[in-house]
């Protein structure tokens, strides 16, 4: 999190995400620290499917504690100024049109523990009907595939997600190794986490060409922990999207870094739609 003030980030701070009272004295750990007695207004971007118009958490997969949770009353209470609540991904994607790379029609992906996509066309944000447009990790890929954090068959995200391959490598050899890991050992060519590697870019390559089918994107950008390792990922992905769409558009790394989705939420504010 942390104080922006015309695209510049002021002051930011990591903190535990167990719950409003860590995030309220985050929040007031922010102001002090750049003089300020109350913000503007408060951006929130959240990996969770969502009630935007209420400010309502429903169901986050990843972090359930915050399942039900109503933000933006909670934060409008506590720091008496406007809040605004959108997924994360979507919330990235905003923030590379304003301040990343500014392509006018692109799909942003975030690979990591899960998978979020934000589509923007016409140099606007796509929400959709209730804000949770671009969820490309939760595209069924493969109908006989793992059962996914969210309680489909076959997502994306149980295929190619952090939290994905970890549950997958512990199916398949009986240990709890991180992503991170997985994807270290199948660089050194260890068979196990090298099969479960390529078949996660297989699958990422194979949900970007649908996507690319459907809106025909000038870009593909990515984002997340996953993209440390693109020297090693990125071919992969590419070589399916190309072998698999018609349509292939430029794939690019985020301009933004860890930055993109504070940035994004930053801007939320003055983009928030018309739900």
């Amino acid at each position: 999190m942390g104080a922006v003030l015309a695209g510049k980030i002021l002051a930011r701070r990591i903190f535990p995400t167990r719950g409003l009272p860590e995030l309220r004295a985050a929040i007031g750990q922010i102001l002090q620290e750049v003089g300020w007695e109350r913000p503007e207004a408060i951006g929130v971007g959240a990996p969770a499917p969502m009630d935007m118009r209420r400010g309502l958490i429903l169901h986050a997969p990843n972090l359930p504690h915050w399942n039900g949770v109503n933000v933006v009353e909670e934060l409008r209470a506590a720091f008496g100024c406007p809040v605004f609540l959108g997924n994360d991904a979507n919330c990235a994607a905003l923030g590379e049109l304003v301040f990343g790379w500014k392509a006018q029609n692109f799909l942003y992906v975030t690979w990591s523990t899960g998978i979020g996509g934000g589509i923007v066309a016409g140099g606007e944000v796509v929400w959709g009907a209730t804000g949770q447009a671009g969820e490309i990790g939760h595209i069924p890929i493969r109908p006989d595939g793992p059962r996914c954090r969210c309680g489909k068959i076959g997502c994306l995200e149980a295929l190619a997600g952090g939290a994905g391959l970890s549950d997958r490598a512990f199916e398949l050899l009986g240990e709890r190794i991180p992503a991170e890991e997985i994807i270290e050992r199948a660089q050194k060519g260890e068979a196990p986490f090298l099969n479960l590697v390529e078949e996660a870019c297989k699958a990422m390559g194979q949900a970007l060409a649908i996507a690319a089918e459907l809106l025909e994107p000038e870009m593909i950008i990515l984002g997340g922990g996953f993209t440390a390792s693109w020297g090693f990922l990125g071919p992969k992905v590419v070589a399916a999207l190309n072998s698999l769409s018609r349509v292939q558009p430029k794939v690019e790394l985020t301009k933004l870094g860890d930055d993109v989705g504070l940035l994004g939420a930053a801007a939320l504010p003055l983009h928030f739609p018309r739900l």
